[in-house]
């Protein structure tokens, strides 16, 4: 074969976009391949001699490939071309669109022989090897919270993970640097004091919020999407409205000093208007509470102004309570001093497209204060050192005597080693973990020694690393502890219950029946939230919503304390792990016709019977809405903030939904507004000027149709009918590159549910990602189509392709690392001589 470039086919293939064809690819009961229809590989290369060689031939080289130098004998030697050939034409993109068309059926025969041909010809299935790697902030973190009872936020303690593909996950970029060390024994030393307690602390200052809003001279800056506080708060006690909720570890039994920032503020005189009582709680017990505002305090600020302002607030300041050791949640909240709606105003409307008033998020008494930050100080007097949850898991014995101390301290000791390394340890671990014990236990007594201890099993390779034993001839399988190890990680992004080490530990947890049973335990536990706030969200790319601040002057309704992201990651949280553990087929996440919201979304989605911050599963009307792509997480991740983006929309849906990302955009591409030259309407009619261009429209004919489709949905989610800057009709048609013409959200999900199985693939593809810690390349191909195959007897379950992961080669094997190739000077040559792919 003659390739200017293997890697610029992707650039000759360009784009995946969307097409009609049914039934790309088959298997047979036994789930082996399905052999192609046609059975002959040399009638099947005639419809590349039809369609392919006008292109790419030894003469034009499009994409730097020619294809007329290949043969239907070759397609397993040069697999790397057919596996990216095979997601082009299942996408409907090969031929490009404008060229003339083969048969469905005769596309769908060729991806047929062409999977079946590659299938059987890797006799092995590919393991691949991945390195040594360290845990990630979250899985360092939920490994804390599993081994000491602490939630902590890793950001705090240790540095930013670099991601590869959007995953946080990948063991050749997760390794350790010196300054990672160093953080890491700094949190070792500070999470263990912060679990085994403090009876010597002295009196630590922690301010919640901003500074800035603890002393005002202007008014508070609330946080974005903190709302209102006219209403209750998720997590304060019924009867009071707005605040702030904290987790605060206090180091022993004590007296501490809380202070509330300052409400009261000479210019806002109104917010004083009315009495409020405002009360303070520990785990929800109210140990404290005040008045502010009313007729009294109105006037003084009003006659006395500063002196007034600086009495009202002293009133939040300096407050006493006792706390034990431990995290417990203190909070500072409001009694609702009424339901009745205000009459100081009428309600307010935004105006739609369709020149229907719809409600904003409001209700409750506007002109009342709210909570923007507060301090916490102590222990100013300690009283003791009470069993917090963090010392019962640690403290599993108590000496009686001096002489049980080092015998209990040891045993303590082991146990926590054995949780932290996730294997039994041996009298080698435990040597050096007991010399910290006794050179401290000799000076500051039994808890400071085994805090010694603790922070030294939390600044240990064995447990900052996922390590495992390395293969030195040929892949080799993982040992039960290894799996165990694997599993959680997986599963739960964390450390092995006693339960899955126990069985692990026996010999037990490869043995088929037990690991199914592992698996379907584990996805029950709670703890597998884990498999959609980090992979479901990694793989949908929902980080990139932090980056969308919605325009306060287009969307006052969604901007500022009203800021709907926080309720969209919860709705599409909510909603993915109801399809993901609830025995569904994953393709329910295209269409299915529920979702879970609270009234701020509600509203911005246009239903006004949804009450309360609290989310509220309910079944959808709107078809507009079914699925992920009906989500104002999803819709607005995909937008900017003051418009949408069809090209935005359309790529993500290749990239995420159909596993066929698009070519990288050539550079210095001019912005809408700058290539519409002032000529163009809409964002349609601008973004319809790319096509103009043969070279951009290679990617646009595929992208801007899928964003099209979902033109009728704004950048923060609210659907419309009508162009808002220009009154002009939403055009949500779209033309697939199949010819297939589909009109907005409802039919573009219908479309997308026909490739379910694509669909099925690129989830298989992205989970085998997160679950191995390495790319999957075309070598993963053929195990990936077996693990769907598998999954279509199970009905597509999330559980059914998660057995498939776990039981494949690359999740159950280790491989060495293979030689690092050396480029000829040819090679070294050609690479100079290529021009960047586009």
């Amino acid at each position: 074969m003659r390739l200017k470039s293997t890697g610029r086919l992707m650039t000759a293939l360009a784009v995946a976009g969307l097409g009609a064809i049914g039934g790309m690819g088959s298997a047979r009961a036994d789930n082996t391949p399905a052999s192609a229809p046609a059975g002959d590989g040399h009638a099947q290369w005639q419809l590349v001699e039809n369609y392919c060689f006008k292109c790419h031939n030894t003469t034009d080289w499009a994409g730097g490939v020619a294809f007329d130098t290949l043969s239907a004998e070759t397609v397993p030697d040069e697999a790397k071309v057919w596996e990216a050939a095979i997601k082009k034409l299942k996408s409907g993109l090969m031929p490009p669109p404008g060229n003339d068309q083969p048969e469905r059926a005769a596309v769908a025969s060729m991806i047929s022989w062409l999977e079946n041909t590659l299938d059987k010809a890797q006799a092995t299935p590919y393991v691949g090897h991945v390195p040594l790697r360290r845990l990630n902030r979250r899985e360092y973190a939920n490994a804390i919270r599993d081994l000491l009872g602490l939630d902590i936020d890793a950001a705090a303690w240790l540095p930013q993970d670099p991601l590869d593909d959007g995953f946080d996950t990948n063991a050749e970029l997760l390794q350790v640097t010196p300054a990672y060390m160093d953080q890491a024994v700094t949190a070792a030393r500070a999470l263990a004091l912060q679990a085994v307690g403090d009876p010597k602390s002295v009196p630590l200052e922690t301010t919640y919020g901003s500074p800035a809003n603890m002393i005002l001279s202007l008014a508070a800056a609330p946080a974005p999407g903190s709302g209102n506080q006219q209403r209750y708060k998720d997590g304060m006690p019924f009867g009071t409205r707005g605040g702030m909720m904290v987790e605060h570890n206090f180091p022993a039994d004590g007296e501490y000093v809380l202070s509330i920032g300052d409400m009261a503020l000479a210019r806002t005189v109104p917010n004083m208007e009315f009495r409020n009582t405002v009360i303070a709680l520990l785990d929800g017990k109210e140990f404290w509470r005040t008045e502010i505002g009313g007729a009294e305090d109105h006037k003084a600020i009003d006659q006395k102004l500063d002196d007034a302002v600086a009495m009202i607030n002293g009133r939040l300041k300096n407050i006493h309570f006792h706390a034990t050791a431990g995290q417990h949640t203190v909070a500072v909240t409001f009694l609702r001093r009424s339901y009745a709606e205000n009459d100081g105003r009428t309600l307010q409307y935004r105006v739609s497209d369709d020149r229907r008033g719809a409600n904003v998020l409001e209700g409750g008494q506007h002109r009342v204060p709210a909570v923007h930050a507060f301090h916490i100080k102590g222990p100013v007097k300690i009283t003791g050192m009470s069993d917090s949850p963090s010392r019962k898991k640690i403290f599993t014995c108590k000496p009686a005597s001096p002489a049980e101390e080092r015998p209990c301290a040891e045993k303590i000791i082991n146990h926590l080693a054995e949780r932290a390394f996730r294997r039994p340890v041996t009298a080698e671990d435990m040597a050096p973990l007991m010399r910290f014990y006794d050179r401290t236990s000799k000076t500051d007594g039994f808890e400071a020694g085994v805090r010694e201890s603790l922070a030294a099993i939390l600044a240990s390779p064995h447990f900052l690393y996922r390590a495992e034993a390395a293969a030195d001839a040929g892949a080799r399988p993982l040992t039960d502890l290894e799996l165990a190890s694997r599993l959680s990680f997986f599963l739960w992004s964390s450390l092995p219950d006693e339960e899955l080490l126990e069985v692990a530990k026996r010999n037990e947890l490869s043995k088929p029946d037990v690991l199914a049973a592992q698996v379907h335990r584990m996805l029950a536990d709670p703890k597998a939230i884990s498999l959609t706030r980090d992979f479901a969200f990694q793989w949908l790319n929902v980080a990139k919503l932090d980056t969308i601040v919605p325009s306060a002057a287009l969307f006052s309704y969604a901007s500022g304390v009203y800021d709907p992201r926080p309720a969209f990651k919860k709705e599409l949280e909510l909603f993915i792990d109801s399809i993901l553990r609830s025995n569904r087929p994953v393709t329910d996440l295209l269409t299915a016709d529920h979702t879970y919201i609270n009234e701020q979304v509600a509203l911005i989605y246009g239903m006004e019977d949804i009450r309360g911050n609290g989310f509220h599963k309910v079944k959808l009307k709107d078809p507009n809405r079914f699925g992920l792509l009906g989500k104002g997480a999803v819709l607005m991740l995909t937008a900017n903030p003051n418009r949408t983006a069809p090209v935005l929309r359309g790529a993500w849906i290749m990239e995420r939904i159909l596993g066929t990302p698009p070519a990288v955009p050539p550079p210095n591409v001019p912005d809408l507004k700058e290539a519409a030259k002032g000529k163009a309407a809409t964002v349609r009619e601008q973004t319809e000027i790319h096509r103009q261009n043969p070279t951009c429209a290679s990617c646009h004919a595929v992208m801007d149709p899928l964003g099209f489709a979902l033109e009728n949905f704004n950048t923060v989610g609210a659907y419309r009918t009508t162009d808002p800057q220009f009154g002009l009709p939403i055009d949500s048609r779209a033309t697939m590159p199949d010819g297939t013409v589909i009109n907005g959200p409802a039919e573009l999900h219908k479309a997308l549910e026909a490739r379910g199985d694509q669909f099925v693939q690129i989830i298989t593809e992205k989970l085998m990602t997160y679950a191995v810690g390495r790319r999957i390349d075309y070598h993963d191909m053929p195990t990936v189509r077996r693990i769907v195959r598998e999954a279509k007897d199970g009905n597509y379950t999330f559980e059914s392709i998660v057995m498939g992961v776990v039981n494949s080669d690359p999740f159950r094997r280790r491989a060495p690392a293979a030689p690092s190739p050396r480029m000829t000077t040819a090679q070294v040559s050609s690479t100079k001589s290529e021009p960047t792919a586009r």
